[in-house]
């Protein structure tokens, strides 16, 4: 867009122009016409005028050369910002999403995590088993209570019935048949009232009859919801167990093809190591090529030693390799081990480089020694010089230090990258653990609103801060 808005530019310029010339050559031809006859001081102004508009174009067309470059460089100018901008923004989303990834890796795969979450749900349970219980209690007590109340009623007209009975009997034992006749009529009234109350008992029993199934009823139906609740909690309760069982077969799956993904990664590192050594291996051989024609007895007993430190070295691979992978499988199941794995592996890790620093030194002092023999057995067979042989031999010694400086400057950055290796692993394992404290924190804050303390089984809580989040 920039390119064309220039060329625009240069267009409209390059027509001005042209129009300018036009009517520059125009007024010209005609004030010649009109004044060719004049004098020179009229010619020379002519030329002047021309000049001056000539000048004023090129000026002109400079003027918008310059502010389309300016244009120009500002728009570029912009681009790059926006471009920066652009790429910063995507760098930090990037690191935002694997830094989240991490994150939730790290948390899916801690076993502390895992438990906690299974005391949770057995937290829940209890509280929904303590609920069921108080319900069953409160239900059991008002069913006491209804029965209680119907039996006293039921005991109070049964003495009623009992007292009119003694009664009657002790009016049957009195004489005198006036006394009867009037006991007789009264017993007839009484026992019309009796026969009403009896009729009004049983109304009253009717209705409470009812009440009593209208309550047996709505317990019935109460102790249905109940249990179709526990069947719908139940089924609840199955289902949420087979989609945790399907996602936790989803993470095995996953996390096999991320440990396929990561053996995968480890032998192509292995791969590349093993490219890198045996390049190694080569520049040594060049090396031990160098010296063999220095004296070939030499370079013999060099390549017998060589062969046998690249035994040793691949046999020490080969263990180190060995070691590593069991540590990684034992660091998967048991993550507790970690660090008295990495703690092992270092300190064997020390006596290993001790063993083989005291191997060199001795197969440096070997080396010195042999090539000093040699050295000196060249001299006497060139028959040099006093003074030449001296120089020779110092020549040879600088040689040789220079050798074994190399070595010695190799193997302290060996050491100096082990040891960084064993500082990031610390370092690692630090923000591992800091990470699942964290959201270990915010799952026992996230359901302390809905569990109490009688709820929790042994070993949720670690500290006091995690108990005051209980209590409410």
């Amino acid at each position: 867009a920039s390119i064309r808005r220039y060329e625009h530019k240069l267009a409209t310029a390059r027509r001005d122009g042209e129009r300018v010339d036009a009517l520059s050559n125009h007024l010209a031809t005609d004030k010649m016409l009109r004044e060719n006859f004049k004098s020179d001081e009229r010619v020379e102004k002519s030329r002047e005028l021309k000049e001056f508009r000539a000048a004023a174009k090129e000026q002109y067309s400079t003027q918008q050369l310059q502010a389309a470059a300016a244009s120009q460089y500002r728009e570029q100018v912009l681009r790059e910002q926006d471009e920066r901008l652009a790429a910063e923004i995507s760098k930090r989303k990037t690191e935002g999403v694997r830094e989240a990834k991490n994150m939730q890796r790290i948390c899916e795969q801690s076993e502390e995590l895992r438990e906690l979450e299974e005391k949770l749900k057995a937290a829940y349970m209890n509280k929904e088993r303590e609920a069921q219980i108080h319900e069953s209690a409160v239900l059991v007590q008002k069913q006491a209570a209804a029965e209680s109340e119907m039996a006293a009623e039921m005991e109070a007209h049964r003495q009623r019935g009992l007292q009119a009975e003694a009664y009657r009997d002790y009016l049957r034992v009195q004489d005198g048949r006036a006394m009867r006749r009037s006991l007789d009529k009264q017993m007839e009234e009484k026992e019309e009232k009796k026969s009403e109350a009896y009729k009004e008992f049983l109304k009253e029993k009717d209705l409470v009859d009812k009440v009593v199934q209208a309550i047996y009823d709505e317990d019935t139906a109460e102790r249905q919801a109940r249990h179709e609740k526990e069947s719908e909690i139940k089924g609840y309760i199955d289902k949420f167990i087979q989609e945790q069982e399907a996602y936790k077969k989803i993470r095995q799956a996953e996390m096999e093809e991320e440990n396929a993904k990561i053996r995968e990664y480890a032998e192509q590192v292995m791969t590349r190591e093993q490219a890198l050594r045996l390049e190694k291996q080569r520049e040594q051989n060049a090396k031990d090529a160098i010296l063999e024609r220095m004296s070939a007895d030499m370079a013999k007993r060099q390549k017998e030693a060589d062969d046998m430190e690249n035994l040793r070295n691949e046999l020490v691979i080969q263990e180190t390799e060995e070691r590593i992978l069991q540590k990684e499988k034992e660091k998967m199941e048991r993550a507790v081990q970690q660090r008295l794995d990495i703690a092992l592996a270092n300190e064997y890790q020390r006596q290993l480089k001790a063993i083989r620093r005291d191997e060199e030194k001795h197969e440096e002092e070997e080396f010195r020694r042999v090539m000093l023999e040699k050295f000196a057995e060249d001299d006497r067979l060139d028959q040099m010089n006093a003074q030449k042989r001296r120089q020779k031999q110092l020549d040879h010694r600088r040689e040789i230090e220079r050798l074994l400086e190399e070595r010695r400057s190799k193997y302290e950055a060996e050491r100096a990258a082990e040891l960084q290796e064993q500082l990031d692993a610390e370092r690692v394992e630090q923000i591992r653990q800091q990470i699942i404290e964290e959201e270990r924190k915010r799952m026992l804050a996230a359901h302390a609103k809905n569990l109490g303390l009688q709820h929790l089984p042994k070993g949720v809580l670690s500290n006091e801060d995690d108990m005051e989040l209980f209590k409410h």
